[in-house]
């Protein structure tokens, strides 16, 4: 929904609730609302809309969360997040203690290949071939969606690509040094 194109009624619109409201192309998870009823509706978009004048608006699927970095078309395990409360949106991405990230995630290892997979592939497909991590739903009946593709993933010790590289066996110093190492391979000629 672009802002000049605004609708505030969600009963006139093609999506049935609850939804996900959220700005573009942001980042952290801010500007992101839930919205379960049409009188949350309004303010979801006024909170989105503070972010970007462009938003996606899209159905909400209720199930476990995972992100897969992947480094260089090459997938790392797969991590579970899961928040002590709500959803995993700002305050629980950098709140301390407010998500359990579990690395590898306990997953069946069909389910985890198709996962890192799927990351893989999407990183191919967008053109991220130095460093990226793609978002995972799994819902109650073990259906897989790809919510989004983090082209700039958050690169901080407790972040998520980095606590996947560090169960291979890659620290952090080491993760940036490889992440600078392939960055300037693609300048030097």
């Amino acid at each position: 929904m672009k802002k000049e194109n605004r609708e505030d009624d969600v009963t006139k619109l093609p999506l049935t609730l609850p939804c996900v409201v959220k700005p573009c192309c942001g980042g952290s998870s801010i500007g992101v609302t839930i919205v379960r009823d049409a009188a949350e509706f309004k303010k979801a978009l006024d909170e989105a809309f503070h972010w970007e004048d462009e938003l996606v608006i899209e159905e909400y699927v209720k199930g476990r969360e995972f992100s897969v970095g992947v480094i260089e078309g090459k997938a790392l395990p797969v991590i579970e997040i899961a928040p002590i409360q709500g959803f995993y949106d700002y305050k629980n991405k950098y709140k301390a203690g407010s998500a359990v990230e579990t690395c590898p995630a306990d997953l069946p290892e069909e389910v985890s290949a198709q996962m890192r997979k799927y990351a893989e592939q999407v990183a191919e497909v967008i053109g991220l071939d130095t460093y990226s991590r793609s978002d995972f739903l799994l819902d109650e009946n073990n259906h897989m969606y790809c919510l989004e593709a983090n082209t700039l993933p958050g690169m901080t010790p407790t972040s998520l690509l980095p606590q996947e590289a560090a169960v291979i066996g890659i620290n952090f110093n080491e993760l940036c040094e490889k992440l600078i190492a392939i960055s300037m391979k693609k300048y030097e000629g």
